[in-house]
C-alpha cells in the first residue's frame, strides 16, 4: 500500500468518525479545505465513504479514482 493510500483511508476513517455539516459546505470544498486533497482525490474519498456506509453495494468508484491517482505519483 502506498503512502498515498494510507493517507486516504485515514481521511475516510477520520470522516467517518467525524461527520462534517452538510448545511455549511460540500463534502467536496470540506475535503479540499481540511485535508488538502485533490479533486480526484475526494472522489476517492467521497465513494469509498460511501461505500463503508452501505448506501453504494460496490466499490468500482473508489478503486477507478485510486487507480487514476496512482498513476499520477
Amino acid at each position: 500500500m502506498t503512502n498515498i493510500e494510507k493517507y486516504l483511508n485515514k481521511v475516510v476513517d477520520y470522516v467517518m468518525k467525524h461527520p462534517h455539516n452538510h448545511n455549511t459546505t460540500s463534502f467536496n470544498d470540506y475535503c479540499k479545505h481540511t485535508f488538502g486533497l485533490t479533486d480526484d482525490e475526494t472522489d476517492y474519498v467521497y465513494y469509498r465513504y460511501k461505500t463503508l456506509m452501505g448506501t453504494v453495494g460496490y466499490d468500482d468508484a473508489s478503486q477507478y479514482y485510486l487507480k487514476k491517482i496512482l498513476k499520477d505519483y
